[in-house]
């Protein structure tokens, strides 16, 4: 599973000090990754190679930004607490605002 971001990175963004939450939080990272890699689509390959290794640059620098800011959001709503404000299959705005120029959608 691809993890855009560290366990270390993602607890310094959310200002966790302790150890309680890091199975929880892991999890939120490599599904927050998965999200945003689907929203991107057609530009993944200018973020992970084919190896799935990360590749250093502008795209991968804006899908680690938009990852910790989803981190933020997810930790702030664990209950679902503002999910009406999302429509099934939307990244919050301040999320998408930061790669949806990145996004090109498959036509099926």
């Amino acid at each position: 599973m691809i993890e855009l971001v560290s366990l270390e990175e993602a607890k310094m963004h959310l200002r966790i000090d302790d150890d309680y939450g890091d199975s929880d939080l892991t999890m939120k990272i490599q599904g927050g990754s998965a999200a945003i890699l689907a929203y991107i689509q057609g530009s993944r390959e200018r973020v992970v190679d084919a190896a799935g290794n990360l590749i250093v640059g502008e795209p991968l620098t804006r899908v680690q930004t938009a990852l910790l800011v989803l981190l933020g959001y997810m930790d702030r709503n664990r209950g679902g607490e503002e999910e009406e404000k999302l429509k099934q299959g939307e990244l919050p705005f301040s999320v998408s605002m930061l790669i949806y120029d990145l996004r090109r959608p498959t036509i099926i």
